[in-house]
């Protein structure tokens, strides 16, 4: 029978050697020989008669490899989960293995050796009643509430055209003439397009628009009408012309405003509270505030929620900082990528391991909460995912979002994914329980530059795991 036997070097580092011995792994040999046997049909040899000796010749090296190989691997990872050894990465030929030659003639015991780096036995600290994070909150002011009221209104308002007095959130309906001088330019563009007055950047042009009326002529630099459109844009919306016309076209244009409009804020009325907040939910405009104050709160506490479990994450591993088997594991990454050089792994190595501590500590917290995960919450978020992708989806319609859902699951990537999403929820929740949370508010503008910050280093990260 396999013999295992391990050896603590240091309590990171250990060397399992396993032993084969010659009757573990003859009976299978010369079996899977048999059935190289019965499946031949070599010239010379009636199919299922080829003499052993002329298989063995052939086929025998390969065959016993491929033998002691399962076996190898069989033994090896069957004693790592009797005895329930952690270890990191995979287990790597030791550097004093000896070279291995499968010979025919006289069948032998083996012996290979394997370095394990194991996992650090530790208990995560600074999860408790004593521990305190901060949570930082959006303060909704009176202007926020203001700003999204107002937008309401507009999105249910009516649209009028206007005869005078243009405005900054007017929309401008303009013919365009291009000019040679000062005059029209015979045979040159002529076109028609829209844009608000307040995606203006050229002050002269805003201005001339501002103080003037429907039916008024102004001469504009169309290229330099908004600055943050280049050239392409002009010619294609402003100038209408194809992309595959490269005719040459001047830059100054005789322009007319041939309609004004502009959208009036629906009334605040019952009619209005129920379109936008659903029948008989709002019945006044301090009602309304306060739905639209919720609804702010709510969508900022996303991203809140987001940003404490990122420090949460943070703190744990200033506090715990588990020792890793470091040459180990620089070892496993050279061999799991032969692009890696020495000088990249030297440099990658500590976000390598940053990210294997947070492993470490995410897989002990699992454990201590008893966090499970289950296939139809994976296949929800997914359903979730394919919902936003749509911007919802019509009644009737939930099969699509099934069928997606369904073949996403199939993708290891996008259900890893979505399971991570769950499992980092559920793991948040759990810590957002044990700990207490001091909420600080803070200005819209501060909290949008933290999110910023948080961004930024997310991208750093999956830029990173992408890479590995």
């Amino acid at each position: 029978m396999p013999k295992v036997v391990r050896e603590d070097i240091d309590n990171l580092n250990a060397v399992l050697t396993v032993t084969l011995e010659k009757e573990d792994y003859e009976p299978k040999f010369n079996s899977e020989l048999s059935k190289y046997r019965k499946q031949a049909n070599m010239k010379g040899f009636r199919k299922g008669k080829t003499p052993l000796s002329v298989l063995k010749k052939m086929y025998g090296k390969s065959v016993l490899a491929d033998v002691i190989n399962e076996m190898l691997q069989k033994e090896l990872y069957g004693y790592l989960t009797d005895e329930d050894i952690s270890i990191l990465g995979q287990p790597l030929p030791s550097e004093s293995q000896e070279p291995v030659s499968f010979e025919l003639k006289g069948l032998e015991d083996y012996t290979f050796k394997f370095d394990l780096g194991l996992a650090p036995e530790f208990e995560v600290e600074g999860v408790g009643p004593e521990n305190t994070f901060e949570k930082i909150e959006v303060e909704v002011s009176e202007e926020m509430v203001d700003e999204e009221l107002e937008a309401a209104r507009k999105r249910h308002g009516e649209r009028k055209f206007i005869e005078e007095d243009i405005r900054e959130n007017d929309m401008a309906k303009l013919s365009a003439k291009e000019l040679d001088g000062d005059e029209i330019k015979a045979d040159g563009v002529e076109s028609e397009f829209s844009l608000l007055v307040s995606s203006i950047s050229d002050a002269e042009a805003k201005e001339q628009l501002l103080n003037g009326k429907k039916g008024d002529t102004f001469r504009f630099n169309l290229f330099d009408l908004e600055e943050d459109k280049d050239e392409k844009y002009v010619r294609k919306y402003f100038l209408e012309l194809s992309d595959d016309d490269d005719r040459e076209v001047g830059r100054h244009y005789e322009v007319t405003v041939e309609e004004v409009s502009r959208i009036e804020p629906a009334e605040l009325n019952q009619e209005f509270f129920d379109k936008f907040f659903g029948e008989g939910e709002v019945s006044s405009e301090e009602e309304a505030r306060e739905k639209i104050r919720g609804q702010i709160e709510k969508f900022y506490n996303n991203q809140s929620e987001a940003l404490l479990f990122r420090d949460m994450q943070e703190k744990l591993m200033e506090i715990n900082k588990p020792e890793l088997p470091e040459s180990f594991l620089k070892r496993w990454m050279k061999a799991s990528n032969e692009n890696l050089t020495d000088e990249i792994i030297e440099k990658e190595y500590d976000n390598f391991a940053q990210n294997l501590q947070w492993s470490l500590i995410r897989s002990k917290l699992v454990k201590r909460f008893d966090i499970k995960v289950e296939r139809e919450e994976v296949l929800e978020t997914l359903k979730n995912r394919v919902r936003s992708y749509f911007g919802g989806v019509a009644p009737g319609m939930e099969h699509i979002i099934d069928s997606t859902a369904a073949r996403l699951m199939e993708d290891e990537k996008q259900a890893g994914q979505a399971y991570d999403e769950v499992l980092s929820d559920k793991l948040y929740e759990a810590l957002a329980a044990e700990v207490e949370i001091a909420p600080k508010k803070v200005s819209r503008e501060d909290f949008e530059a933290e999110v910023a910050k948080a961004r930024e280093s997310s991208a750093a990260n999956q830029a990173y795991e992408e890479e590995e």
